[in-house]
């Protein structure tokens, strides 16, 4: 299963009513949870091939690396918005105190507009990603101190 079918999969799951879903493709698995709106979500570090699955043949379990707690990650996959229009101000800026839950930006999926929320207070240091990008689940929007 290659990116594009997995992104793909990604938005049929967020027009679904379901929470969870699981495949299996050649004998790898990929198994994508809807987060809720006030769970913070892990990100999942992909497994590289080394010399020892090279010979085996099996891939190592992906493992699960907490949250830092400086970072506001992308929830899931979408284009990312800073702002709820394009005309409007931004959610937060550069110096702004933010608290856990409050909704900092905007992922948009198959016109679907789900927010991106803190999951722990701070001061946003710094904006890691620019308004309209393409990001996947995981990756570093926000950097707080």
């Amino acid at each position: 299963m290659d990116l594009s079918q997995i992104r793909r999969l990604i938005d049929l799951m967020a027009q679904a009513p379901i929470a969870e879903l699981e495949i299996e493709d050649n004998g790898r698995k990929i198994r994508l949870t809807r987060a809720r709106s006030d769970q913070a979500v892990p990100v999942i570090s992909t497994p590289v091939k080394s010399a020892e699955t090279e010979t085996t043949g099996t891939l190592p379990s992906p493992t699960v690396v907490a949250n830092a707690q400086e970072t506001i990650t992308a929830p899931s996959y979408g284009v990312f918005h800073l702002a709820p229009s394009p005309d409007a101000p931004p959610y937060v800026a550069v110096g702004q105190q933010v608290e856990a839950g409050q909704q900092v930006g905007l992922l948009e999926a198959m016109k679907v507009f789900n927010p991106v929320r803190a999951s722990v207070a701070g001061t946003i240091e710094a904006v890691l990603v620019a308004g309209g990008t393409e990001v996947d689940m995981g990756t570093p929007l926000f950097r707080l101190v």
